[in-house]
């Protein structure tokens, strides 16, 4: 019978030392309050107390980088990247409402044309055009690539078109090329 609550004991320290171990854990990951920090407590802890938290918290900070990263370009594609990664994300209705100031609503009969980048410089959008040429290749009426260098402001980017084209088939091509992975926006012109 000694033996027996000897076992009950040992069983209840490991159980003891295991869950303070896990708080532990979890203080330090919400201390640092970073993806990695989380990552290891469920590397540790998969099915901890604080399993659920972490993947929430897990989520919530990417979404917030992602948001960073598009509202440091400020480009349509980086908050249609956005919008596509997060459509229901804490940054969602603000992103779409700077694609509709960016975008207009109606073309108002005028030509459309499909960005597929915004770069800081002219190489650079020579790659993508490269990159991006056997990818509108099998697009019907055969649409070409342009590069728009900046306007008048030196803060402003090189910009990848096609076009120009009708507002349907500029939309109807981002679409498509959205399922392939390619980040465009229609833009009226």
């Amino acid at each position: 019978m000694r033996a027996q609550w000897i076992i009950v004991a040992i069983v209840a320290a490991s159980i003891t030392g295991g869950c303070s171990r896990q708080e532990s854990r979890w203080k330090d990951a919400a201390r640092t309050d970073t993806v990695a920090g989380y990552e290891e407590y469920l590397a540790r802890f998969p099915a901890g107390a604080h399993a659920v938290a972490a993947r929430e918290r897990i989520l919530e900070l990417r979404e917030e980088q992602d948001w960073a990263r598009a509202d440091r370009l400020r480009t349509p594609e980086a908050w249609q990247r956005h919008l596509a990664d997060w459509p229901e994300g804490r940054h969602a209705a603000e992103a779409r409402d700077r694609l509709a100031r960016f975008v207009p609503l109606d073309g108002g009969g005028r030509d459309w044309s499909v960005q597929l980048g915004a770069f800081s410089d002219e190489a650079a959008a020579q790659s993508a055009q490269a990159r991006l040429a056997d990818a509108l290749a099998a697009a019907p009426g055969g649409i070409s690539l342009r590069i728009l260098a900046p306007q008048e402001d030196p803060a402003d980017v090189w910009r990848l078109r096609t076009g120009p084209l009708p507002e349907a088939a500029a939309r109807e091509l981002c679409a498509r090329l959205r399922t392939e992975g390619v980040d465009c926006v229609p833009v009226a012109d």
